[in-house]
């Protein structure tokens, strides 16, 4: 009898211990995966097109911490004849930074708005080993907020928020805070850290890519925290009543429009001063060549949109 307790105690323990295992290097394997997928991305640009080398020139280089890295941001004041009085911070997207989107500040800056842009954590001019995640954009965005607000705007009175993916899921999640922002405009944003990761899995893996979901969650928590890796771009515009417009392609495959966007969870979406503008073809209707026109510069029409979007909503608010 006393063998046979034995035995039984015995196959306990190595079925604790099997799982035990199973479960490190389930954790493991999914950080390897996590850290790749977040590594550091650099573009060397040493030249730039020669309509944009005046863009370029006239800017200002800023440079200000978040966490224990230093962020590199550009600074482009509009000469205008009709300037506005607000400064857009714009968000970059994954795997991208501040001059992915030269062609759209330029636009911007001829129609009179001036523009902060930044490279994120880990990307091009900033430090950073890595990317770390969806919500080290959201961390990023909110120091450049800080950063913004301790140098007085820079002299604007407004201050608006543009993102672009990464940058218009962090957007998004900015109005979680206690900001004075005028208006808000997310094209192609994910409507959360957990849903970007696990869907974007699945579109290669199938169902499969939800069994991790436990060990992604972990891991980003111990990165940011559970509160921030939680937070939800559909419940943060819920919780705000800043104006925003959300764009989204009805072609995207990177960002579905009808899964984990953030338009995707439109009806769970309060915000009576949320707008919605969905681009079909073939009016540029991907993730990102819908802020693009054929021949490589920035879709006036949609600039125009955004634009107009801003200006109606500022002027409201002051009247």
């Amino acid at each position: 009898m006393a063998s046979v307790k034995k035995f039984k105690f015995k196959r306990i323990w190595s079925v604790i211990i099997i799982a035990v295992l199973v479960l490190l290097v389930s954790f493991a394997a999914t950080k390897i995966v996590y850290d790749q997928t977040f590594k550091r991305y650099d573009c060397e640009v040493t030249s730039h097109h020669p309509m944009l080398e005046e863009t370029v020139n006239a800017r200002e280089e800023k440079t200000y911490s978040s966490g224990e890295n230093k962020l590199r941001g550009y600074l482009y004041r509009s000469n205008a004849a009709q300037k506005k009085d607000a400064l857009i911070i714009m968000a970059p997207g994954f795997n991208s930074c501040a001059d992915g989107y030269l062609w759209q500040i330029q636009e911007l800056l001829e129609l009179g708005w001036s523009v902060l842009a930044f490279d994120p954590t880990g990307c091009c001019g900033s430090e950073g080993a890595s990317c770390k995640g969806f919500p080290q954009e959201v961390l990023d965005l909110k120091e450049t907020i800080n950063y913004v607000e301790k140098q007085d705007r820079f002299g604007y009175n407004e201050l608006v928020l543009l993102g672009h993916s990464r940058g218009g899921y962090a957007v998004c999640c900015a109005l979680e805070y206690d900001y004075e922002i005028a208006a808000a405009v997310s094209i192609s944003g994910i409507n959360s850290a957990m849903e970007g990761v696990i869907g974007s899995a699945a579109t290669y893996v199938g169902p499969v890519a939800y069994g991790n979901y436990g060990f992604l969650w972990l891991y980003q928590a111990m990165l940011f925290g559970s509160e921030t890796v939680n937070l939800r771009a559909d419940k943060a515009i819920s919780g705000s009543d800043v104006p925003i417009l959300l764009i989204h392609g009805a072609d995207d495959t990177t960002v579905p429009c009808d899964k984990y966007s953030v338009v995707s969870h439109r009806a769970e979406i309060t915000n009576e001063n949320a707008e919605y503008l969905i681009r079909y073809a073939p009016d540029n209707a991907e993730h990102t060549d819908l802020m693009f026109d054929d021949d490589g510069t920035a879709n006036d029409d949609l600039i125009k949109i955004i634009s107009d979007f801003l200006e109606k909503k500022i002027e409201k608010q002051r009247d």
